[in-house]
Formats: structure tokens, sequence, C-alpha cells
């Protein structure tokens, strides 16, 4: 169906620190091989443009009505007939002179044709997500893991927008094969504004009426954009950008996109390992599929004498079909360490002292031992020394990351003692069996009874600072921090934490003054508060509902209680980014239509958008059963219907409103974003939160006459949450 390519840069409404994006310019493209597509641009100006709100896509079809502008409205196109719409990374920019390239089938690909590595990809492409920036989707499920431009010609947009403007403003435009997909919006109208005239679609011209050959890209040969119309158009400055005569400002060439010598880095990470066993120990490494390891090193490390005792080259190997390389090697029981490098074994010899030049990742581990402060050096700051025996059974358990490949590199806070996997998938970690066996479904108080039983007196962690918790488990520290950047890890980006409301996400910097902080959704005024519990109380430190928020929307929620927007709401617009259960309305920008897929708030209440609305509810019915002020320092908290909204005031236990958190119970069941985090606090805390496991049991106890059906533990468990 593809036809024509047009690739357009866009802006919104352009503020002073924009006011150079008219710079910015296609300066190469790729169509063909399909592996080797790319698309560069080049800033010919003298100052550094920001790159957050650019934007990038080919699903533009005038055939079937899908418009680049209409990214204003929530909409597009992307993700269908292997159609993209991307963002560029928050915080991007290019420097004055500076081309800088974007591979459409990702970076590895790109690699293979180019030797070098991107400047971003628009995708991750490999089981682990290595250095090179992903793009973000422009809107719900817009980029679906795909590129793939139409040899014949399509449709391509590289696009800025401030998410405000009900305009667009095009920096660029280049177009090639026929016309089907080109676009003229002169007249077009947009909310309250209006297009101006573009170039009719017959008059626009094109590179070439087809494809280059394989290997050579259309190459711009003039920064001036030759007899562009400058004034009356819909780009910056009014430019004109579909009056350039494309067919002689570029010129077919070799393909010789902008990028870095490649630096095999964050290929590979360390998934597990076996320091105490019955059999053979071994280091398993998880990395890209059928994916050589020349030029990597193994060194393993003494903590008595804190050099290395073993260099072990990697040449010549490769992981499998699945992206694991087991590694058969004796390793001494602790405390010890492996750390795997970039670089060639020629660089190490036995008995060197510790380096961290080219480090890749590691691993320190003992069998019981005491931390070994200058092998912890090895790993990002505040990460554990990890026990082998933690559980008392190290002959028949091993080091493994839970869940597989998680926690990211130099990190160790996601590795357990569990089941020895090697070559395979690691196991969740979470042993369940049992775990609600003494609940009583007879009638809503028993249940309510004897829930609060199993998930009582779980493992109470410092709410700032790393303490080894109420359970005192060896090599364990955590604090809320730590927890939550685990339990709130960006599943698409490792190291990044999502946010709850505004759906964007950050890198994990620890705690402190971040732009992210720790949302109390039952609000820490309302009960448990740290200077009537004092700071490291239960309740406030509990992190089945603690949740990593933006600090401007945790600001705007306060201390609301939870209820549906009649009227007169505010607005609080979600980011396009994750959409891991897409439908029900846009994910990101704000429609100003209630209710979208927004947060809303007004003076009393707080409204969260769709796909968090059963998350949120869930976390407050846990609450409710969980602290049932039955244990010294602990408060009775009770969710209450809109008739008793009076109770909720500050100082007060109380949190509602109890019909609506069930109806959002309904809207957004249990998915597998709430099951992974389950299991990852109950790996730290020891606790679940029964009505993730259970949904069906939100009935019994909190809806008058509910059914109360009969535990089956098997049931519930039986796909171990994968």
């Amino acid at each position: 169906m593809k036809k024509l390519l047009s690739l357009v840069l866009l802006v919104g409404t352009v503020g002073s620190a924009q006011a150079d994006l008219e710079d910015l310019l296609v300066s190469q493209l790729s169509v063909r091989p399909a592996t080797a597509e790319f698309i560069e641009i080049h800033n010919t100006g003298g100052t550094t443009l920001d790159l957050t709100d650019v934007y990038l896509t080919d699903a533009t079809f005038a055939n079937g009505s899908v418009y680049y502008y209409q990214l204003v409205d929530g909409a597009g196109g992307g993700g269908g007939f292997a159609d993209f719409y991307a963002r560029f990374p928050a915080g991007a920019s290019i420097a004055p002179g500076e081309k800088q390239s974007i591979g459409l089938n990702g970076s590895d690909d790109f690699f293979a044709e180019y030797g070098l590595v991107p400047t971003y990809e628009l995708f991750e492409d490999g089981p682990v997500a290595d250095a090179v920036p992903d793009m973000l989707e422009a809107t719900p499920g817009s980029i679906n893991g795909q590129g793939g431009l139409s040899d014949g010609g399509e449709v391509v947009v590289l696009l800025h927008w401030d998410g405000v403007s009900d305009l667009v403003d095009d920096l660029d435009y280049v177009l090639w094969g026929d016309k089907v997909e080109a676009i003229d919006k002169t007249g077009v109208t947009s909310g309250v504004s209006t297009y101006a005239n573009d170039t009719p679609i017959a008059s626009q011209d094109v590179v070439d009426t087809g494809a280059h050959a394989d290997g050579n890209a259309w190459i711009r040969i003039d920064d001036s954009e030759g007899t562009e119309t400058q004034a009356g158009g819909n780009g910056i400055a009014g430019d004109d950008e579909t009056s350039e005569n494309t067919g002689t400002t570029f010129s077919e060439g070799l393909a010789d996109p902008a990028g870095d010598v490649f630096v095999p880095i964050d290929y590979f990470l360390i998934n597990e390992i076996d320091a105490v066993s019955s059999g053979a120990d071994f280091i398993e490494l998880l990395g890209d599929p059928n994916t050589g390891t020349d030029d990597y090193t193994l060194v393993l490390y003494d903590g008595v004498t804190d050099v290395s005792t073993a260099v072990i080259s990697l040449d010549g190997m490769s992981t499998d079909a699945n992206g694991y390389l087991v590694i058969n090697q004796t390793l001494e029981d602790g405390a010890d360490a492996v750390a795997l490098y970039n670089a060639a074994a020629s660089n190490f010899m036995v008995g060197d002292p510790i380096t961290t030049t080219d480090l890749m990742d590691a691993i320190v581990y003992d069998s019981g031992q005491a931390d070994d402060a200058e092998l912890l050096a090895l790993l990002n700051p505040g990460q554990p020394q990890v026990n082998e025996d933690a559980n008392g059974d190290a002959l028949n358990e091993s080091l493994i990351r839970c869940t597989n490949g998680s926690g990211g590199f130099l990190n160790t806070s996601s590795f357990k003692a569990f089941t020895p996997s090697p070559g395979a998938e690691n196991a969740d970690c979470v042993t369940f069996d049992g775990y609600y066996d003494t609940a009583d479904p007879t009638n809503a108080q028993t249940l309510r009874d004897s829930l609060h039983e199993i998930i009582d007196d779980h493992c109470v962690f410092n709410y700032s600072g790393p303490d080894a918790g109420t359970c005192g488990e060896p090599g364990v520290s955590e604090d809320t921090w730590s927890i939550l950047s685990l339990a709130d890890e960006d599943p698409q980006q490792p190291g990044q934490v999502w946010m709850v409301y505004k759906n964007n996400n950050y890198p994990f910097m620890g705690g402190g003054q971040q732009a992210y902080n720790r949302e109390h959704t039952w609000p820490q005024s309302y009960g448990f508060s740290s200077g009537t519990l004092g700071s490291n109380n239960a309740a406030r430190t509990d992190a089945h509902h603690l949740m990593m928020s933006d600090v401007g929307y945790n600001s705007d929620r306060g201390n609301l209680y939870f209820d549906d927007c009649n009227a007169g709401c505010n607005e609080r617009t979600t980011d396009v980014h994750n959409n891991p259960n897409p439908g029900g309305g846009t994910i990101g920008g704000g429609s100003g239509t209630y209710p979208g897929n927004s947060n809303w708030f007004d003076a009393n209440s707080f409204e969260v958008w769709n796909f968090r609305k059963g998350d949120i509810a869930r976390a407050m019915f846990y609450m409710d059963v969980r602290y049932a002020g039955d244990t010294a320092g602990e408060v009775d908290l009770q969710l209450v219907e809109r008739a008793d909204v009076g109770l909720i005031q500050s100082g007060n236990p109380y949190m509602g409103i109890l019909e609506v958190l069930l109806a959002w119970h309904e809207s957004d069941p249990v998915d597998d974003i709430e099951r992974n985090r389950n299991n990852i606090i109950f790996n730290i805390q020891k606790n679940r939160n029964p009505f993730i496991d259970h949904p069906e049991w939100v009935e019994c106890i909190f809806v008058d006459g509910g059914t109360c059906p009969v535990v089956d533990n098997d049931l519930i468990f039986a796909d171990d949450f994968e």
C-alpha cells in the first residue's frame, strides 16, 4: 500500500529557546537494505538544540486519512504496516554542526552494516538493554518493535511539538517515490487554529522516483535547502518546507551515517553464579543471542588479598540462541567477586589489584562471610554483597538475578539465593507454596481476619537510609528508595524508574532531592505520620502502597482522597511513554476532554488515569486489611464510603472513597506489571498484596453481601506469575 516517502521535521509553538530549530535538517536517508535503514539529522547552526520534543514518523498515509499533524489530537498513526511514530528521549540534544543518526532496525543491524553504533535506535533489538538510547513512543503502541521504509516510497516524519499548541511547525520535508502519501495541510483547522499554505502536492518535488541502490543513501548536498519558499508556510519563521527542490538538494551516494566507533559495552551481564555447589561451579552471562564475546574477560577477585586470582578470556565463545553463555569455573566461597570487563584478557594478570577500568558488570558474594569493602568498590554505590547461603542451603542453590536479567549492570540488589538454572531463564524467586493455606473465606469477617494474620508483621525497612530491616537477614540492606528502585523499575528501560501518575520515567539516582519522590497512595497524614508513629513506622514505609511519582504530580495529589471527577477539575496529563495495556483512550498529551487518559483533581479529590486505577484501588484494599491496630505502633486504617467522606481529615485513619475504588478495581484488572511488583516486594518485605493474587476476594470483604469464593492456591499460582 505504501507508495511514497515524506520526511518532515515538526515543531509546535516555539519559544526563544527553540528559535534556531530551523537549522535542524534531514541530512541523510537510507531505505535499503531493510536491515540498514537509518535517518540522519544535522544541526547546521551555531546553537545546541533541545530534541526532547522532536518526533520521527513514517505514519502518514493520505489515502487512509492518517496525517502526522494529528499528533496534537493524540492520533497520527504508527504501529501498523511497519509504520512507526517515535519521540526523541527526554533531554536529548544536538550540538552545533553535529550529525546524529537513528537506526530504524535497532543498533545491532546498524552496527553489522556500518561498523558503528547509531546515536539512537528506534527500539531495543536485544534481550538486554544496551547503551544506545531508544526512541520513545509518540502515541500508544506507535513503535511496536519495527521500522521499515518502503523501497518504492512512503511517508517518514521527523517532528517537534510542544505538547500544548494545536498546530505543529515543519522543520524539514523530504519526499521520494510517488505522491500517494504526500501532505498538503493548507487551510486545515486544528483546535482553534488553521494551517497556512503548503505547496500543492502536484508541485512538490521528490528526491527520486524510486529507491536508491543497496548500501547507498540519499545525502543532502545543499544545507540552504535550495529554492525553498521562506515565507507564508507552516515551518519555523514561516518557511514552507514542502516547497524544497529536493531533486537537486539531495544526491545518491555511499551511505555514511553519523555514529560512534563500536565499543561493545552493555551487551552482556552476569546473570547467575554458583560458587558453593554439590556439582560444578559456574558463571552464567546473559546477552544478545548468538553473539560472540571476543575481547571480553572475566576476572575473579579474592576478598582476603583483594587481588585477582584468575583471568578468563572469553575469546572464541558465544552466547546461545537464547542469549546465555555458561562458563564452568571453580569459584571460591567468599567473600569474593566476579567481574566482567569490556577488554581483552591481555590487559589483566593474576595478582593484579582491583580495577574498575573497562568494568562492565560485577557481583560481590559470600557464603556467610562479612562484607568486603574493597570488593564492593566494583559495584554501584549502595549495592550489597550477596550471600549464597542466605537460606542455609548453599550446596543446592546459586545466586540468580530475580527475575532474569533484572537489576542492571553493577547492581546486585536483584540477586537471590535460589534454585540453579544454568543456561536457562531464572525463576522469579517467589516461594509461595502454602502462603494462603490459612485464608478462611467462610464470610467477609473470617477472610479479612485470616488475611490480616497472613500479611501482618512483615519486614519493616527504614524510610531513608539502608538497614537490615526487622527480619535481620544477612546481607540484606534496604530502604524504601532501594526497594522502589526495583518495584517501580521501568520494564522497558532497566535503571529507569516509572512514575505512577505522569507515566514518564527518570534514571534512578537514589534518594534525596530528585525529579521523582515517593508517593504515599494512602496519605501518611491519614493515620501514620512520622510525627505520630515515627519516621520508620510500618505503614509509612510499606512498599505495597508507596510508588514512585513525579514531584509535581505528587504535589498535585497531596493528601486528596480518590474519587471520580465530576466537574471543574484540573487536568494532569500522562506522558507518551509505556503503555503496556493499550486501549481505553489516548495516552500522552492533554485532550482537555474528560476523562481521556489523564489524571484529574479538584480541591478535595484526585482521579487516577485509567491504566493505574486498579493498581491504586488494590493498594488501598491492602492497607485497610494489613493495618488493623492490633500491633503496638500500628493504626487501624479504614476505607469509607461517600456517606462518611467527612471522616477523611488530617490525623484520622480514614481513606476513600470505597465505592469508587471498587469500580476502579473492576475497570482496571490485575496485569503483569502489578504481579511482578508484588513479587519483588514479597522478596524483600516477605508479605504479599492478596488482592493482586486473588482479586475475587475484594468482593467478599468490601461489598455488602458479596460472594466469598473458595481458596485455590494451586490455581492462582499455576503460571508462576509469568
